[in-house]
């Protein structure tokens, strides 16, 4: 039987029978690998904190009768933490359900591995804001998608907007439009000058050498874009 090893986070997870689980894990190298985990539900079983959500490890499986197999695993990060707060928890779900509804099998998305695995980090291990974390995963993860907004113009007039100047996030002509062009344009979201700010210096900069603050993180506006992107919800977060 083949084995193969590699890394991985565990984006869900399905009791089966008495004492299974089915893991769906997301690696680097290979994207989606859906895997049984046999008898990590006993409670001495070396493999119980390799069947839990979110835990990243190195992972050997072997695949046998048409199916893979979690055979062992050394554990990286459990990311603990997140389980003892709820909002974290929550986003740290959000951000697993995103990639769990675009990874494929044998497709390579090594970049947005990167982005879980810092994000779960910052999550579990910063004093960061928890929207601000969340909204920074969400920008960076419709862009690896290839549906990064345009932020810098109006979508309608191309007009370059001010430094000074909101606007609205508009998912379904993929950017921002300008107050006036938007006057009548439906699912509108309005972005402060401050928060489109912050999203172009993300995008360039990343969230680790973002210096400004917000009062109100953009998280619904970028929820809402994502979510119509991609043709499906994402869970609901806490109310912030």
């Amino acid at each position: 039987m083949p084995y193969n090893t590699f890394q991985a986070i565990v984006l869900q997870r399905v009791d089966w029978r008495e004492n299974d689980r089915i893991l769906t894990l997301f690696s680097p190298e290979h994207g989606r690998v859906d895997a049984l985990c046999r008898s990590c539900r006993k409670p001495k079983s070396p493999l119980m904190s390799a069947s839990e959500l979110f835990t990243m490890g190195e992972y050997v499986v072997f695949s046998g009768k048409g199916r893979d197999y979690v055979q062992s695993c050394n554990i990286i990060e459990c990311f603990y933490p997140l389980r003892l707060d709820y909002e974290r928890l929550a986003a740290a779900a959000m951000m697993a359900s995103a990639c769990l509804k675009t990874i494929q099998p044998e497709e390579p998305m090594g970049h947005l591995y990167i982005l879980l695995a810092r994000s779960f980090r910052r999550l579990a291990f910063e004093e960061g804001d928890i929207a601000a974390v969340t909204s920074a995963f969400l920008l960076h993860f419709i862009t690896l998608q290839g549906f990064k907004p345009r932020l810098n113009h109006c979508v309608r007039c191309a007009k370059r907007m001010g430094e000074d100047e909101g606007g609205y996030l508009m998912a379904q002509e993929d950017g921002v439009c300008c107050a006036s062009c938007a006057a009548q344009a439906p699912r509108r979201s309005w972005l402060s000058a401050n928060q489109l700010a912050w999203l172009r210096e993300v995008l360039v900069l990343g969230i680790d050498k973002t210096q400004r603050v917000l009062d109100a993180y953009p998280i619904d506006h970028l929820k809402q874009y994502a979510e119509y992107q991609l043709e499906t919800k994402l869970p609901e977060l806490p109310a912030h």
